[in-house]
């Protein structure tokens, strides 16, 4: 399973299911405290926006919201380990 409360992991999730998509990330600081994240398909069109708490720990809500925000594009339950 992955880490639900690690950035790092959930990042690397993210990175690895977007190239198997054939999706780039462009990822910028918005606080602190966590990052938005642009996801853009080959033709340069936008396809998903999110944020990614840096301290999941903290905000489990965050990560929900995350996950479920994702799902269009990766599958349901696509932050777990398969």
């Amino acid at each position: 399973m992955v880490e639900r409360d690690d950035y790092a992991t959930i990042r690397d999730r993210i990175i690895g299911l977007s190239h198997t998509h054939g999706l780039r990330c462009d990822w910028f600081e918005n606080t602190r405290r966590q990052r938005f994240l642009l996801l853009w398909d080959v033709e340069g069109r936008v396809v998903a926006r999110a944020i990614v708490p840096l301290y999941p720990k903290e905000t489990p809500h965050l990560v929900d919201s995350l996950e479920r925000g994702l799902a269009h594009l990766f599958g349901d339950d696509w932050l777990e380990d398969r």
